[in-house]
């Protein structure tokens, strides 16, 4: 069955701009480049990728326009100036001395600090305004959404350190020397004092993570007036990547996390809700992750993770079928969204040179699968802040053309 719905949704970071302060250069560059992929969207969903995400659980409602934020200017973050040092040193050891091209420390790359621009919220609100100005000038229909991650990459992240009982286990990122967890929506957060958004009085004991995120997802979308939120790395679902990491799968953790995708459905309303898969199929997720049915019927899209950096090619093929399965049964809920990978904005590798085989493995699955899926996403923009070359990008792009007879 062909569908005629077409998503196209990029993820791009404040890395392409060389003034914060003036985005518009930046934007339109970024519409130009990919402008062949953009013509043929039914719907273009731009996933703004500041950082983590911390500026969204730090958010204090104010409007305050200086305040100041990490965000994401680094290639592999590692928390601190040490472990950047050691990061390197390790680095410089097994890959440029010792030519080491495996999985961990190659693809992460040397840990250095991309950009010193310093972000505030009001540079931000003007770059939101950027893209929204832009595409309408263009004639595009666009949804503007912000990313929100559940773990500790890309940049500090105050908040969670703040909240060290809102975080599920320890976890090691490829190349990278962060341990902190991801966060749990079903842990129990202390008494903070501090202002946010959602809790103006401050945080009250024992009140539950995923309460909390739901507040302020809320509140910083509506007064950003973004049209949605984009969950990151299996949100909600800590234990990333291995079925044999996930917490228990409880009657009660199901239940609370049906709870907490109902919650955001709730307060959401017309605004979006995407959500970055396990890198494994529905049933998986069902069963070792306490995932239900029903909570996938609440999202608007659920991307399917095809990153090289993590998958197994045979999990690609088993995880698209399984998606497109569950909303067939759910009146078409999530849109299925396939994901394709040339960089990466937070690590050096670039798939297409690094990865061939899973490129072209990409392109094969898209060719069986892809006119059943609702759409595209990408990363647009890799560590330093460039967009994709035009032979990598074109490439791809021919497959898509051919599957849908542009």
């Amino acid at each position: 069955m062909t569908v005629s719905k077409h998503i196209v949704c990029p993820w791009v970071t404040p890395k392409i701009f060389d003034d914060l302060s003036s985005p518009n250069n930046g934007v339109q560059a970024f519409f130009d480049h990919y402008q062949k992929w953009f013509k043929h969207a039914d719907l273009l969903v731009v996933n703004f990728c500041t950082g983590n995400g911390n500026q969204i659980l730090s958010y204090d409602g104010t409007g305050a326009s200086d305040l100041t934020f990490d965000w994401a200017r680094y290639n592999c973050y590692n928390g601190s100036e040490v472990n950047r040092r050691r990061h390197n040193l390790d680095w410089l050891r097994r890959v440029r001395e010792g030519g080491e091209r495996s999985f961990n420390p190659y693809l992460a790359g040397p840990s250095f600090i991309v950009s010193d621009q310093v972000m505030t919220y009001g540079k931000l609100a003007l770059i939101y305004q950027s893209f929204r100005d832009e595409a309408d000038q263009r004639g595009l229909n666009m949804k503007l959404v912000e990313y929100l991650d559940p773990g500790p990459e890309f940049c500090r992240c105050v908040w969670k350190a703040k909240h060290p009982e809102a975080l599920y286990g320890a976890i090691d990122f490829p190349g990278a020397i962060v341990h902190e967890g991801p966060l749990d929506m079903l842990s129990s957060l202390k008494r903070e004092a501090f202002t946010y958004a959602a809790c103006p009085d401050g945080i009250p004991d024992a009140m539950l993570t995923g309460d909390f995120v739901v507040g302020q997802i809320d509140c910083y979308t509506r007064d950003f007036n973004l049209d949605g939120v984009f969950l990151g790395n299996q949100f909600a679902l800590p234990g990333f990547w291995e079925p044999d990491k996930a917490p228990p799968a409880t009657p009660q953790r199901r239940a609370g996390l049906h709870s907490f995708f109902h919650k955001l459905r709730t307060v959401m309303g017309e605004r979006l809700v995407y959500w970055m898969d396990t890198y494994w199929p529905v049933e998986v997720e069902i069963e070792k992750w306490a995932m239900s049915e029903n909570s996938y019927a609440l999202l608007d899209a659920v991307m399917v993770s095809n990153f090289a950096v993590i998958v197994e090619r045979t999990q690609i093929e088993p995880n698209i079928k399984s998606r497109l399965h569950l909303a067939s049964r759910y009146g078409g809920r999530p849109d299925t969204l396939f994901s394709f990978d040339f960089v990466d904005p937070w690590y050096w590798y670039r798939t297409h040179l690094d990865d061939r085989r899973n490129v072209l493995f990409q392109h094969d699955m898209y060719r069986k699968y892809g006119a059943r899926c609702q759409g595209v996403s990408f990363f647009a923009n890799d560590t330093f802040g460039h967009f994709i070359f035009p032979d990598a990008l074109n490439q791809t792009l021919s497959v898509i053309r051919d599957v849908h007879g542009w």
